[in-house]
Order: C-alpha cells, then structure tokens, then sequence
C-alpha cells in the first residue's frame, strides 16, 4: 500500500469516487475531485496523483501556521491524499511542521484511546482551538459525533500530540 508522510492509511482514510480518472480512464482507487479544492478536478486515480497530475490545494491560512521555509512540507502536503472535509480544509500543524492525518474517529475510538479516563473530557482535551472555541456543551458536540458532526483526528509526528478537528453538516 502506498505511504504518505501526512496521511496514514489512506484507502481506509479517503473518499474514492465512481468516476474515471480524468487524467487516464481509469476505474482503479480514483480519488474524489472535490476534496481537492480545486474545482477542475473531478477524479484522480492514486497513479496520476502519484505522477503529480494533481495536487490539492493548500489555503494560505494553512501555509502560516508554519514559521520556518516549508517548500519541501508544502510540496509533499499538495500530492498527500486529501481528507474529506465537510466544510473547508483544515490541516493541523504542531512543532513547526504538518501533523499526520490518522482517521475519523467515531465516539467508541475516544471512548477506547481515553483508557481509564472520562471519554468526553479527553475528547475535549483533544479539540484543536479553534473548534473549542465554539463549543459552549462539549456534551451536545459529544453526542453529535457520527451524527451531523465529524471528527479528524490529526497526530504530530514530532511530540506524537494528537488534535482533533470537528466539521458540521
């Protein structure tokens, strides 16, 4: 299976689409367009984007989390498989690099993750700022997780942190 430096497991992470690569026609594990954002890319099979046919695109707010020179992170983020975002894409960055993408967690993952801990209050603890920010019942946003509310789960590779980002429908 292919790696990514930014995306663990990918084909259990990814949205595939039913269409044909645009690029080649093929049917084989292509990507849907609209997690790229860019709307000129409807499909890409895993092939052409490892051929760099397309790349997604990383929004500026992105790009400035990141103090040092990140050509090379920002380079290797545009050909990392995108995460289906419910509302605009939202990348962590910890210690001064991109964090990796691990996965939409459902309650029962926190529930498993939190050991002996309360569930809720360690899914809180994972919340990225931003997110937290709006939470005025961290029970409402637990309970909506599965429901109309996603989770991504996003682990730095440097301090092994891990920080959740949840989007609405």
């Amino acid at each position: 299976m292919e790696e990514y430096k930014y995306h663990k497991n990918f084909k259990k992470n990814v949205m595939f689409s039913k269409e044909k690569c645009q690029f080649c026609g093929s049917e084989i594990d292509c990507l849907e367009g609209t997690y790229f954002d860019n709307p000129e890319i409807k499909s890409v099979c895993v092939s052409c984007f490892k051929r760099k046919k397309a790349e997604v695109l990383i929004p500026e707010f992105i790009k400035n989390k990141i103090k040092k020179d990140l050509n090379q992170e920002i380079e290797e983020l545009k050909y990392t498989p995108p995460v289906p975002w419910i509302q605009y894409n939202d990348w962590q960055v910890c210690c001064d690099d991109f964090c990796i993408f691990i996965g939409e967690w459902k309650k029962e993952d926190f529930i498993r993750e939190a050991l002996d801990y309360d569930p809720i209050e360690f899914f809180k603890s994972l919340l990225n700022e931003y997110t937290l920010s709006l939470v005025d019942d961290i029970n409402i946003l637990w309970n909506d997780i599965g429901n109309n509310t996603a989770a991504f789960v996003f682990e730095c590779a440097k301090c092994n942190r891990k920080i959740v980002v949840c989007q609405s429908y």
